[in-house]
């Protein structure tokens, strides 16, 4: 049996958990992890209402389930984040996963992971323009909350696009790579690491 199965619901979210994941035993007092990654072929909405269905085959192959999606463009915004995720929760729970498994819904979605260090993210993108990122943004109609896009996703394309620079999954894993988490204050991301913590603390 292995240690961790993780559903995301597509590449991106795939590519930063893996790089994420491989550097927080060498920072965290955890072992290594033997996990999977897969990704739902329907996306957020996929993994949001169909979760249960998906991974009902590896039940017995994994010690631990990681649900990951977007709240944005889940088609369940019509719950609050936090009753989804209990709602998807309990569902595994009655499913074969009884407290083993955890959901975690971005919101509004990945993207509120990657504005957490400017150097890092001038590096990355190659960025020379006489202002930093986050002035540009502003200086274009993006609006902040605590240093962070309030639109991150629509932000970091927007930046992408000033830099010519195609959208890639690899971005998403070097950023992840590089950044320290220890900077990420938003809940989704403390509930995936205290989750980790938890099930693999040495």
């Amino acid at each position: 049996m292995r240690d961790l199965l993780i559903l995301t619901a597509d590449k991106d979210a795939e590519f930063f958990i893996k790089s994420l994941l491989e550097k927080i035993p060498n920072i965290d007092n955890t072992h290594l992890i033997d996990y999977d990654i897969i990704s739902h072929p329907q996306r957020d909405p996929g993994v949001a209402t169909h979760a249960v269905e998906f991974v009902r085959p590896y039940i017995n192959d994994y010690k631990f389930l990681m649900i990951i999606f977007d709240y944005e463009g889940s088609g369940k915004e019509s719950m609050s984040k936090d009753v989804l995720e209990s709602a998807i929760e309990d569902d595994l729970n009655k499913n074969g996963w009884h407290d083993r498994n955890v959901c975690i819904a971005l919101k509004p979605e990945l993207e509120s992971w990657l504005w957490v260090n400017q150097t890092h993210l001038h590096n990355i993108l190659d960025w020379e323009d006489t202002q930093n990122i986050y002035d540009w943004l502003r200086a274009n109609g993006q609006t902040f909350n605590a240093n962070k896009p309030d639109r991150p996703k629509e932000a970091f394309e927007a930046v992408l696009k000033k830099q010519k620079r195609p959208r890639s999954s690899s971005i998403y894993a070097e950023l992840a790579h590089r950044a320290s988490y220890r900077q990420c204050i938003d809940p989704s991301f403390k509930k995936l690491l205290n989750t980790i913590r938890t099930w693999f603390a040495r």
